[in-house]
């Protein structure tokens, strides 16, 4: 348990972060404690753990870990996950699914989508691509599946490191069309929208009606895959002109609340600094994924 008094200034020697890959981390860190030192909100930080799937938290890196804290008063709320990938391993939206949430997942993979379907039966499971319009496209299908891609640029970075891939012809829809469709599970409101989608996050944002569907909190993995290179200049700018308000950088995604949701931000504030106690405790590099030498 940690007082918020010169969190400011705490805040501040904890740098936005970027990342790209899954962290092996030590084992689980002795949970930080601070004696309060004066008057103040109290911010309680949630036992991260290793990032194994068993411990509470499935996400790759932080995801889960720092969605439940922002979202902490809200029961049974709406997901939407587009690049779901694995409905166990790895996954952002386990967390909440076992809570009570549900949600849409697309992913384009066959072979997940079946998973989906089993692991998922309440929620909508598409196996479909997004795009900015409808169609379809040639969707790169890594033998990591967490590798692939619809951008045709990134899989030839991949396949240039001795990555296969095996081409797959895939419907794409527009965001926008998939959620009104299932306008019966949005229509209370969408709590967040993640997009991991390896390169192709222009195409997804573009292909979404923002007068009409407005997530609470977006979070987009901000760096091209498997370096720390940033690529939020590409589509952060969508995000930006429909009201969507930089929250949080935990390394590997960046997370945005729309300006009708102000009281979240300060919930970013304290996770982000749980998620930088954290860190230190694991050896992970504060602004970003890699472990310290």
């Amino acid at each position: 348990m940690l007082r918020a008094a010169g969190i400011t200034a705490l805040i501040a020697t904890i740098a936005c972060g970027r990342g790209g890959t899954k962290v092996e981390a030590p084992p689980a860190p002795v949970e930080a404690a601070q004696p309060p030192t004066s008057s103040g909100p109290t911010i309680r930080c949630p036992a991260r753990g290793p990032f194994k799937p068993d411990l509470g938290y499935f996400s790759q890196f932080y995801e889960d870990y720092i969605l439940s804290y922002v979202f902490s008063d809200l029961h049974k709320g709406v997901y939407v996950d587009v690049g779901a990938n694995d409905p166990d391993v790895s996954s952002v939206t386990k967390y909440f699914y076992l809570s009570g949430w549900r949600g849409i997942n697309v992913e384009p993979i066959p072979e997940l989508v079946s998973k989906l379907q089993r692991s998922r039966p309440e929620d909508v499971n598409l196996g479909i691509g997004i795009s900015d319009k409808a169609g379809s496209l040639t969707f790169y299908q890594a033998q990591h599946s967490g590798l692939s891609t619809f951008d045709p640029a990134v899989m030839k970075r991949h396949r240039a490191t001795g990555i296969a891939f095996q081409r797959l012809k895939i419907p794409v829809r527009t965001l926008t069309s998939v959620l009104d469709e299932h306008s019966d599970l949005v229509s209370r409101g969408i709590a967040f929208l993640n997009a991991d989608v390896e390169g192709f996050e222009r195409r997804v944002f573009s292909g979404l009606d923002f007068a009409r569907y407005q997530p609470h909190v977006i979070m987009a993995e901000s760096t091209a895959p498997l370096t720390e290179i940033p690529t939020e200049d590409s589509w952060e700018p969508l995000l930006s002109s429909a009201g969507y308000v930089f929250a949080m950088d935990d390394g590997l995604n960046r997370y945005y609340a729309h300006g009708s949701q102000p009281h979240l931000l300060p919930r970013f504030l304290e996770v982000n600094y749980c998620v930088g106690l954290d860190k230190v405790s694991k050896r992970i590099k504060l602004d970003g994924f890699k472990t310290l030498q």
